[in-house]
């Protein structure tokens, strides 16, 4: 094992050169591979050097358009989530934003099949949490749920209970909440 002032003698790779070689220079445009020079052999070497030497111009432009996002994907500034999954531009494999954008009928596989999911209001979103259902909805799952949470909070059934009575003026109004916006649709 190395001590920290022990030092690893390279030789300058230039032919002929004795020197000690200190620095290094790439091989190849891959950048993993390096000869080791002294600092006048690969002054030489770095003026000599052409990142972009055997390219088209084609492959220049496209290697210089990935270097200004550091060859990561991007997109236009404001862009949605929907729209970049419509283009197929989303890569999703963990189906993060399958919370926020709905797949279309049919294919569960493709996370480039998303369509639009129309804006929800405030007062939407907590009917629905309010009904425990999730938006895409039916106006069957819709009526199932509120039969049930009817039979639940029904003053008559609950002998005059005013807490009753308030869960079921909610039930009633988020029922109507929900009811126009699938109606819309």
């Amino acid at each position: 094992m190395l001590k920290k002032e022990e030092k690893i003698f390279r030789k300058c790779e230039h032919p002929g050169c004795e020197a000690e070689g200190e620095f290094r220079a790439p091989k190849d445009r891959q950048l993993k591979d390096y000869y080791w020079f002294c600092l006048k052999h690969v002054s030489e070497y770095n003026k000599m050097w052409n990142y972009y030497d055997g390219m088209t111009q084609e492959e220049i432009e496209r290697e210089n358009k990935l270097d200004e996002t550091w060859h990561s994907p991007s997109w236009k500034f404001g862009i949605s989530l929907d729209k970049l999954a419509s283009q197929g531009k989303l890569e999703d494999p963990f189906e993060i934003y399958d919370k926020f954008l709905r797949k279309r009928p049919g294919n569960h596989t493709n996370n480039s099949n998303f369509v639009n999911v129309p804006k929800l209001s405030l007062e939407e979103l907590e009917a629905l949490k309010f009904f425990e259902i999730e938006f895409p909805y039916t106006k069957i799952q819709l009526k199932s749920k509120y039969k049930i949470l009817v039979k639940k909070y029904h003053p008559d059934l609950n002998a005059g209970s005013k807490n009753a009575e308030e869960m079921f003026k909610k039930v009633v109004e988020n029922y109507s909440i929900l009811l126009k916006k699938i109606e819309k649709k």
